[in-house]
């Protein structure tokens, strides 16, 4: 009985520790991205037309939600577009993304990459 509520003990603390955790980096994100959606909006619709501010908001959302969900915070910086997009066209269908939220994604991405130049 003891192993057992040691080993309960163990694993609420370690599912405790790893949602602090993800938490904390989720919110930073969230911060430094918004400060920069207006120069990703502006870079966007160079090469989607007519982007608007929410689709980019919808992209950072899933974003920090099903990509890090899995694959914890990637710099999206290190891939070519192209690469980048034959990321999220293999994963967007493993996580099940519609193709408005696939869009959304790749929009975010593409304006991260461009702004961090």
């Amino acid at each position: 009985m003891k192993k057992i509520i040691v080993i309960a003990s163990v694993l609420i603390s370690i599912t405790v520790a790893c949602k602090s955790k993800k938490a904390a980096t989720s919110t930073a994100s969230t911060a430094s991205t918004d400060s920069s959606m207006d120069a990703q909006l502006t870079a966007v619709n160079t090469r989607f037309p007519n982007t608007t501010m929410e689709e980019l908001k919808k992209g950072h959302s899933i974003y920090t939600g099903a990509c890090t969900k899995c694959h914890g915070t990637k710099d999206v910086t290190v891939y070519t577009e192209p690469r980048l997009l034959e990321i999220v066209d293999v994963m967007a269908v493993k996580a099940k993304l519609t193709a408005e939220e696939k869009q959304s994604l790749i929009k975010f991405a593409v304006g991260v990459r461009a702004t961090s130049k």
